[in-house]
Protein backbone atom coordinates (compact mmCIF):
# COMPACT_ATOMS: atom_id res chain seq x y z
CA UNK A 1 0.00 0.00 0.00
CA UNK A 2 1.20 3.53 -0.83
CA UNK A 3 -0.08 7.00 -0.11
CA UNK A 4 -0.29 10.26 -2.01
CA UNK A 5 -1.81 13.66 -1.41
CA UNK A 6 -3.10 13.72 -4.98
CA UNK A 7 -3.46 10.85 -7.44
CA UNK A 8 -3.88 11.73 -11.11
CA UNK A 9 -5.38 9.05 -13.36
CA UNK A 10 -3.87 9.49 -16.81
CA UNK A 11 -0.53 10.87 -18.06
CA UNK A 12 -1.89 12.50 -21.20
CA UNK A 13 -2.05 16.27 -21.60
CA UNK A 14 -4.83 16.73 -19.03
CA UNK A 15 -3.07 14.76 -16.30
CA UNK A 16 0.50 15.79 -17.13
CA UNK A 17 -0.31 19.52 -17.25
CA UNK A 18 -2.24 19.30 -13.98
CA UNK A 19 0.67 17.50 -12.32
CA UNK A 20 3.00 20.20 -13.62
CA UNK A 21 0.83 23.04 -12.32
CA UNK A 22 0.29 21.36 -8.94
CA UNK A 23 3.99 20.86 -8.34
CA UNK A 24 4.69 24.45 -9.40
CA UNK A 25 2.33 25.49 -6.62
CA UNK A 26 4.14 23.45 -4.01
CA UNK A 27 2.18 20.19 -3.97
CA UNK A 28 4.88 17.52 -3.85
CA UNK A 29 3.24 14.18 -3.01
CA UNK A 30 1.61 13.75 -6.40
CA UNK A 31 1.23 10.32 -8.00
CA UNK A 32 0.38 9.98 -11.71
CA UNK A 33 -0.99 6.60 -12.78
CA UNK A 34 -0.76 5.67 -16.47
CA UNK A 35 -2.20 2.41 -17.75
CA UNK A 36 0.14 2.27 -20.76
CA UNK A 37 3.90 1.62 -20.83
CA UNK A 38 4.59 5.23 -21.89
CA UNK A 39 2.70 8.50 -21.88
CA UNK A 40 0.91 9.73 -24.97
CA UNK A 41 -0.15 6.38 -26.41
CA UNK A 42 -3.69 7.56 -27.11
CA UNK A 43 -5.13 10.96 -28.11
CA UNK A 44 -2.28 12.98 -26.59
CA UNK A 45 0.22 11.30 -28.91
CA UNK A 46 -1.93 10.67 -31.98
CA UNK A 47 -3.46 14.06 -32.70
CA UNK A 48 -2.65 16.38 -35.59
CA UNK A 49 -0.66 18.75 -33.33
CA UNK A 50 -2.66 21.79 -34.43
CA UNK A 51 -2.46 24.82 -32.15
CA UNK A 52 -5.92 26.14 -33.01
CA UNK A 53 -7.05 29.07 -30.88
CA UNK A 54 -10.27 30.69 -32.10
CA UNK A 55 -12.60 28.01 -30.78
CA UNK A 56 -16.38 28.29 -30.99
CA UNK A 57 -16.74 28.38 -27.19
CA UNK A 58 -15.33 31.74 -26.04
CA UNK A 59 -14.24 30.44 -22.61
CA UNK A 60 -12.38 27.54 -24.21
CA UNK A 61 -10.87 29.95 -26.75
CA UNK A 62 -9.40 32.00 -23.91
CA UNK A 63 -7.81 28.83 -22.54
CA UNK A 64 -6.43 28.06 -26.01
CA UNK A 65 -4.86 31.51 -26.34
CA UNK A 66 -3.32 31.18 -22.88
CA UNK A 67 -2.04 27.75 -23.79
CA UNK A 68 -0.57 28.81 -27.12
CA UNK A 69 1.33 31.65 -25.43
CA UNK A 70 2.84 29.18 -22.96
CA UNK A 71 3.75 26.76 -25.73
CA UNK A 72 5.32 29.52 -27.81
CA UNK A 73 7.36 30.80 -24.88
CA UNK A 74 7.62 28.16 -22.12
CA UNK A 75 9.42 28.83 -18.82
CA UNK A 76 13.18 28.57 -18.85
CA UNK A 77 14.33 24.97 -18.55
CA UNK A 78 10.99 23.48 -19.61
CA UNK A 79 12.42 22.22 -22.90
CA UNK A 80 15.54 22.56 -25.01
CA UNK A 81 13.52 22.55 -28.24
CA UNK A 82 11.09 24.98 -29.81
CA UNK A 83 7.58 23.68 -29.15
CA UNK A 84 5.51 25.78 -31.57
CA UNK A 85 6.10 26.33 -35.26
CA UNK A 86 3.88 29.28 -36.13
CA UNK A 87 2.67 28.36 -39.60
CA UNK A 88 -0.69 30.10 -39.22
CA UNK A 89 -4.05 28.67 -40.22
CA UNK A 90 -6.58 29.23 -42.97
CA UNK A 91 -10.26 28.46 -42.46
CA UNK A 92 -12.01 28.60 -45.81
CA UNK A 93 -15.73 28.82 -46.48
CA UNK A 94 -18.16 29.23 -49.36
CA UNK A 95 -20.43 32.25 -49.69
CA UNK A 96 -22.91 31.02 -47.09
CA UNK A 97 -20.11 30.60 -44.54
CA UNK A 98 -18.39 33.97 -44.98
CA UNK A 99 -20.45 35.53 -42.19
CA UNK A 100 -19.06 32.91 -39.82
CA UNK A 101 -15.52 33.81 -40.88
CA UNK A 102 -16.20 37.44 -39.96
CA UNK A 103 -17.59 36.33 -36.61
CA UNK A 104 -14.34 34.44 -36.07
CA UNK A 105 -12.39 37.60 -36.88
CA UNK A 106 -14.38 39.54 -34.29
CA UNK A 107 -13.86 36.77 -31.75
CA UNK A 108 -10.13 36.81 -32.48
CA UNK A 109 -9.99 40.56 -31.90
CA UNK A 110 -11.69 40.07 -28.52
CA UNK A 111 -8.98 37.53 -27.69
CA UNK A 112 -6.23 40.00 -28.62
CA UNK A 113 -5.32 38.24 -31.88
CA UNK A 114 -4.77 40.25 -35.03
CA UNK A 115 -6.55 38.01 -37.55
CA UNK A 116 -8.40 38.89 -40.73
CA UNK A 117 -10.70 37.62 -43.44
CA UNK A 118 -8.86 37.47 -46.76
CA UNK A 119 -9.94 36.87 -50.35
CA UNK A 120 -9.52 33.84 -52.56
CA UNK A 121 -6.48 35.16 -54.42
CA UNK A 122 -4.62 35.90 -51.19
CA UNK A 123 -5.43 32.47 -49.81
CA UNK A 124 -4.30 30.71 -53.00
CA UNK A 125 -1.08 32.71 -52.94
CA UNK A 126 -0.37 31.33 -49.48
CA UNK A 127 -1.41 27.77 -50.39
CA UNK A 128 -1.40 27.09 -54.17
CA UNK A 129 -3.18 23.77 -53.59
CA UNK A 130 -6.33 25.81 -52.91
CA UNK A 131 -6.60 26.60 -56.61
CA UNK A 132 -10.04 25.55 -57.90
CA UNK A 133 -11.28 24.94 -54.35
CA UNK A 134 -14.92 25.97 -53.74
CA UNK A 135 -14.57 28.83 -51.30
CA UNK A 136 -15.35 32.53 -51.25
CA UNK A 137 -13.06 33.77 -48.48
CA UNK A 138 -10.71 32.59 -45.75
CA UNK A 139 -10.06 33.44 -42.12
CA UNK A 140 -6.31 33.92 -41.66
CA UNK A 141 -4.82 33.45 -38.19
CA UNK A 142 -1.04 33.95 -38.20
CA UNK A 143 -0.77 32.89 -34.53
CA UNK A 144 -1.83 29.27 -34.98
CA UNK A 145 0.66 26.56 -35.83
CA UNK A 146 2.00 23.08 -35.27
CA UNK A 147 3.26 21.80 -31.91
CA UNK A 148 5.89 19.24 -31.00
CA UNK A 149 3.36 17.28 -28.98
CA UNK A 150 5.79 14.69 -27.62
CA UNK A 151 8.25 17.31 -26.39
CA UNK A 152 5.42 19.29 -24.77
CA UNK A 153 4.02 16.24 -22.99
CA UNK A 154 7.42 15.12 -21.78
CA UNK A 155 8.17 18.67 -20.64
CA UNK A 156 5.20 18.58 -18.27
CA UNK A 157 6.08 15.15 -16.92
CA UNK A 158 9.79 15.85 -16.50
CA UNK A 159 9.14 19.12 -14.67
CA UNK A 160 6.57 17.49 -12.39
CA UNK A 161 8.90 14.59 -11.65
CA UNK A 162 11.80 16.91 -10.85
CA UNK A 163 9.54 18.72 -8.38
CA UNK A 164 8.69 15.51 -6.54
CA UNK A 165 5.83 13.89 -8.46
CA UNK A 166 5.92 10.15 -9.09
CA UNK A 167 4.75 8.51 -12.31
CA UNK A 168 3.80 4.84 -12.46
CA UNK A 169 3.33 3.24 -15.87
CA UNK A 170 1.48 0.02 -16.71
CA UNK A 171 -0.74 0.78 -13.73
CA UNK A 172 -4.46 0.63 -14.43
CA UNK A 173 -7.07 1.68 -11.88
CA UNK A 174 -9.51 -1.09 -10.93
CA UNK A 175 -11.63 0.57 -8.27
CA UNK A 176 -12.19 3.50 -5.94
CA UNK A 177 -12.93 3.38 -2.23
CA UNK A 178 -15.20 5.95 -0.57
CA UNK A 179 -15.79 6.63 3.10
CA UNK A 180 -18.73 8.83 3.97
CA UNK A 181 -18.97 10.14 0.43
CA UNK A 182 -15.27 11.00 0.29
CA UNK A 183 -12.43 9.40 -1.65
CA UNK A 184 -10.22 7.34 0.63
CA UNK A 185 -8.24 5.07 -1.72
CA UNK A 186 -7.78 3.73 -5.22
CA UNK A 187 -7.37 0.09 -6.15
CA UNK A 188 -4.78 -0.36 -8.89
CA UNK A 189 -2.88 -3.06 -10.71
CA UNK A 190 0.03 -2.28 -8.36
CA UNK A 191 -2.03 -2.38 -5.18
CA UNK A 192 -4.00 0.08 -3.10
CA UNK A 193 -3.13 3.78 -2.92
CA UNK A 194 -4.50 5.75 0.00
CA UNK A 195 -5.40 9.29 -0.99
CA UNK A 196 -7.92 12.02 -0.25
CA UNK A 197 -7.86 13.48 -3.76
CA UNK A 198 -8.22 11.78 -7.15
CA UNK A 199 -8.05 13.65 -10.46
CA UNK A 200 -10.00 12.05 -13.28
CA UNK A 201 -7.81 12.84 -16.29
CA UNK A 202 -8.39 9.49 -17.96
CA UNK A 203 -9.41 10.77 -21.39
CA UNK A 204 -11.68 8.31 -23.18
CA UNK A 205 -11.76 6.25 -19.99
CA UNK A 206 -13.01 9.12 -17.80
CA UNK A 207 -16.45 7.56 -17.73
CA UNK A 208 -14.99 4.37 -16.31
CA UNK A 209 -13.39 6.35 -13.47
CA UNK A 210 -16.70 8.01 -12.61
CA UNK A 211 -18.30 4.57 -12.60
CA UNK A 212 -15.71 3.51 -10.01
CA UNK A 213 -16.88 6.47 -7.94
CA UNK A 214 -20.46 5.23 -8.15
CA UNK A 215 -21.86 8.20 -10.10
CA UNK A 216 -22.27 6.67 -13.57
CA UNK A 217 -20.43 7.75 -16.70
CA UNK A 218 -21.77 11.35 -16.46
CA UNK A 219 -22.45 11.37 -20.23
CA UNK A 220 -18.76 10.90 -21.12
CA UNK A 221 -18.74 9.83 -24.77
CA UNK A 222 -15.56 9.09 -26.79
CA UNK A 223 -15.63 9.63 -30.56
CA UNK A 224 -13.19 8.15 -33.03
CA UNK A 225 -11.30 10.35 -35.49
CA UNK A 226 -8.91 9.28 -38.25
CA UNK A 227 -5.72 10.85 -39.54
CA UNK A 228 -4.07 10.00 -42.84
CA UNK A 229 -0.51 10.63 -43.95
CA UNK A 230 -0.70 11.12 -47.71
CA UNK A 231 1.57 11.47 -50.70
CA UNK A 232 0.62 14.39 -52.95
CA UNK A 233 1.13 14.76 -56.69
CA UNK A 234 1.43 18.54 -56.38
CA UNK A 235 4.33 20.45 -54.79
CA UNK A 236 3.85 20.87 -51.05
CA UNK A 237 5.28 23.85 -49.20
CA UNK A 238 6.51 22.86 -45.77
CA UNK A 239 5.78 26.37 -44.53
CA UNK A 240 2.10 26.25 -45.56
CA UNK A 241 -0.45 26.97 -42.85
CA UNK A 242 -2.90 24.25 -41.96
CA UNK A 243 -6.09 24.57 -43.97
CA UNK A 244 -9.59 23.71 -42.77
CA UNK A 245 -12.69 23.82 -44.99
CA UNK A 246 -15.40 25.05 -42.62
CA UNK A 247 -18.31 23.99 -44.83
CA UNK A 248 -17.14 20.45 -45.58
CA UNK A 249 -15.23 19.80 -42.33
CA UNK A 250 -11.96 18.42 -43.67
CA UNK A 251 -8.40 19.68 -43.16
CA UNK A 252 -4.78 19.19 -44.18
CA UNK A 253 -1.34 20.39 -43.19
CA UNK A 254 2.18 19.70 -44.47
CA UNK A 255 3.92 16.77 -42.82
CA UNK A 256 7.24 15.48 -44.12
CA UNK A 257 7.11 15.38 -47.90
CA UNK A 258 3.33 15.00 -47.98
CA UNK A 259 0.16 16.11 -46.28
CA UNK A 260 -1.48 15.04 -43.05
CA UNK A 261 -5.25 14.96 -43.58
CA UNK A 262 -8.42 14.25 -41.65
CA UNK A 263 -12.05 13.87 -42.74
CA UNK A 264 -13.06 15.10 -39.25
CA UNK A 265 -15.07 11.96 -38.57
CA UNK A 266 -16.62 11.75 -35.11
CA UNK A 267 -18.00 8.25 -34.72
CA UNK A 268 -19.19 7.23 -31.23
CA UNK A 269 -16.83 4.57 -29.90
CA UNK A 270 -16.52 2.67 -26.63
CA UNK A 271 -13.52 3.42 -24.38
CA UNK A 272 -11.09 0.94 -25.85
CA UNK A 273 -8.25 0.92 -28.37
CA UNK A 274 -9.73 2.08 -31.71
CA UNK A 275 -8.85 0.43 -35.00
CA UNK A 276 -8.72 2.06 -38.42
CA UNK A 277 -11.95 1.81 -40.39
CA UNK A 278 -11.51 1.62 -44.15
CA UNK A 279 -14.67 3.65 -44.62
CA UNK A 280 -12.86 6.69 -43.21
CA UNK A 281 -10.43 6.65 -46.15
CA UNK A 282 -13.36 6.72 -48.54
CA UNK A 283 -14.91 9.59 -46.58
CA UNK A 284 -11.62 11.48 -46.81
CA UNK A 285 -11.42 10.92 -50.57
CA UNK A 286 -14.96 12.19 -51.06
CA UNK A 287 -14.42 15.28 -48.94
CA UNK A 288 -11.05 16.15 -50.47
CA UNK A 289 -12.47 15.85 -54.00
CA UNK A 290 -15.17 18.36 -53.09
CA UNK A 291 -13.17 20.69 -50.85
CA UNK A 292 -9.72 20.71 -52.47
CA UNK A 293 -9.94 19.40 -56.07
CA UNK A 294 -6.22 20.02 -56.71
CA UNK A 295 -5.48 17.39 -54.04
CA UNK A 296 -7.97 14.79 -55.23
CA UNK A 297 -5.19 12.44 -56.39
CA UNK A 298 -3.38 12.20 -53.04
CA UNK A 299 -2.51 8.64 -52.01
CA UNK A 300 -2.75 7.34 -48.46
CA UNK A 301 0.61 6.20 -47.09
CA UNK A 302 -0.51 5.41 -43.54
CA UNK A 303 -3.52 5.83 -41.27
CA UNK A 304 -4.30 5.87 -37.58
CA UNK A 305 -7.08 6.97 -35.27
CA UNK A 306 -7.67 8.12 -31.72
CA UNK A 307 -10.55 8.85 -29.38
CA UNK A 308 -11.61 12.43 -28.68
CA UNK A 309 -13.79 12.70 -25.59
CA UNK A 310 -16.91 14.80 -24.97
CA UNK A 311 -19.85 15.13 -22.64
CA UNK A 312 -23.38 15.94 -23.80
CA UNK A 313 -22.94 19.73 -23.98
CA UNK A 314 -19.43 19.39 -25.53
CA UNK A 315 -17.94 21.71 -22.91
CA UNK A 316 -14.76 20.88 -20.97
CA UNK A 317 -15.29 19.28 -17.56
CA UNK A 318 -12.89 20.75 -14.98
CA UNK A 319 -13.48 21.03 -11.26
CA UNK A 320 -14.60 19.32 -8.08
CA UNK A 321 -17.28 16.70 -8.34
CA UNK A 322 -20.43 17.89 -6.49
CA UNK A 323 -21.28 14.45 -5.09
CA UNK A 324 -17.93 12.78 -4.36
CA UNK A 325 -15.67 14.75 -2.06
CA UNK A 326 -12.07 14.52 -3.22
CA UNK A 327 -12.86 13.70 -6.87
CA UNK A 328 -11.68 16.35 -9.33
CA UNK A 329 -12.41 16.27 -13.06
CA UNK A 330 -10.00 17.34 -15.82
CA UNK A 331 -11.66 15.64 -18.75
CA UNK A 332 -13.77 15.81 -21.92
CA UNK A 333 -11.44 18.21 -23.70
CA UNK A 334 -12.90 17.30 -27.09
CA UNK A 335 -9.71 17.30 -29.13
CA UNK A 336 -8.43 20.63 -27.76
CA UNK A 337 -6.44 19.23 -24.84
CA UNK A 338 -3.02 19.87 -26.33
CA UNK A 339 -3.45 23.58 -27.08
CA UNK A 340 -5.34 24.36 -23.89
CA UNK A 341 -3.23 22.13 -21.63
CA UNK A 342 -1.30 24.88 -19.79
CA UNK A 343 -4.55 26.63 -18.85
CA UNK A 344 -6.45 23.39 -18.21
CA UNK A 345 -3.68 22.29 -15.85
CA UNK A 346 -3.87 25.64 -14.09
CA UNK A 347 -7.60 25.21 -13.53
CA UNK A 348 -7.20 21.60 -12.44
CA UNK A 349 -4.63 22.62 -9.85
CA UNK A 350 -6.85 25.47 -8.64
CA UNK A 351 -9.75 23.04 -8.18
CA UNK A 352 -7.58 20.67 -6.15
CA UNK A 353 -6.47 23.56 -3.93
CA UNK A 354 -10.07 24.57 -3.29
CA UNK A 355 -10.02 27.85 -5.18
CA UNK A 356 -13.13 29.35 -6.74
CA UNK A 357 -13.48 31.28 -10.00
CA UNK A 358 -15.94 32.04 -12.76
CA UNK A 359 -13.89 29.79 -15.03
CA UNK A 360 -14.28 26.80 -12.72
CA UNK A 361 -17.99 27.53 -12.34
CA UNK A 362 -18.37 27.44 -16.12
CA UNK A 363 -16.55 24.13 -16.55
CA UNK A 364 -17.85 22.53 -13.34
CA UNK A 365 -19.00 18.89 -13.49
CA UNK A 366 -22.01 19.94 -11.40
CA UNK A 367 -23.86 20.86 -14.60
CA UNK A 368 -23.81 17.21 -15.68
CA UNK A 369 -26.23 16.32 -12.86
CA UNK A 370 -29.05 18.41 -14.35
Amino acid sequence: MSTADVVIIGAGFAGAATAYQLTRRGVRNVLVLEREAVAGVHASGRNAALAFQVLSDSAEARLAVEGARFIADPPEGFTALALLRRTGSLLVADTAGVAQLHRSARAAAALGLGCQVIGVDDAVRRVPALARAPFAAAFWNPYDGVVDIHELLQGYLAAARSAGARIEYRCSVTGMRLEGGRVSALETAHGRVETRCVINAAGAWAGDVSEFAGIGTQTVAPRRRHLFQTVADVPVGRDWPFVWHNDLDVYFRPEGDGLLMSPCDATPHPPREPVVDGAAAQLLAEKIARAFPALATVRVASAWCCLRTFVRDERFVIGRDPDVDGLVWVAALGGHGMTTSPAVGRLGAAAVLGEASAELDYFSPARLRH
